[in-house]
């Protein structure tokens, strides 16, 4: 029985583990992909990509603009529970109701995929247009020699 229970054990740290490597390695590449995408709509690359909750605002100003951006950290925010502890009691804290809270998140977790999706294909048609203008610059330079 023991042997069991400790495969289990073992089997489930490495599933745990196995899952924070798959999400750092998201992680990285939704930052990489927002640095990429802020380079092709500003011209340069940006650490804001790469920043917690500061990147959620930056998918949405690349997306659409700044107002989404602060539309999405203010769902973040209305969706957030903030706890305090003062001599060993803790106390916790939302803005919003519970089944409010659940609403929200799901509003924001939607809104979030589809930016996402967005801006995706908005990278590729930004990317597809700086090729197709960088080949007629080339092509006029060809020709005006």
């Amino acid at each position: 029985m023991e042997n069991s229970l400790e495969t289990i054990i073992a089997s489930s740290i490495a599933y745990v583990l196995i899952f924070f490597a798959v999400l750092i390695v998201i992680y990285i590449l939704f930052g990489i992909f927002l640095n990429k995408l802020n380079k092709l709509v500003y011209g340069k690359g940006t650490p804001m990509a790469f920043i917690p909750f500061v990147n959620i605002y930056l998918l949405g100003k690349l997306a659409v603009n700044k107002l989404v951006g602060y539309i999405l950290v203010i769902l973040v925010i209305l969706n957030s529970e903030f706890s305090i502890t003062i001599n060993n009691e803790t106390s916790a804290a939302a803005i919003l109701p519970e089944d409010i809270r659940n609403v929200v998140s799901i509003i924001y977790s939607v809104l979030v995929l589809g930016l996402f999706i967005y801006a995706i294909v908005k990278y590729f048609k930004l990317k597809k247009a700086n090729t197709s203008s960088n080949t007629k610059e080339e092509d006029n330079s060809k020709t005006e020699e």
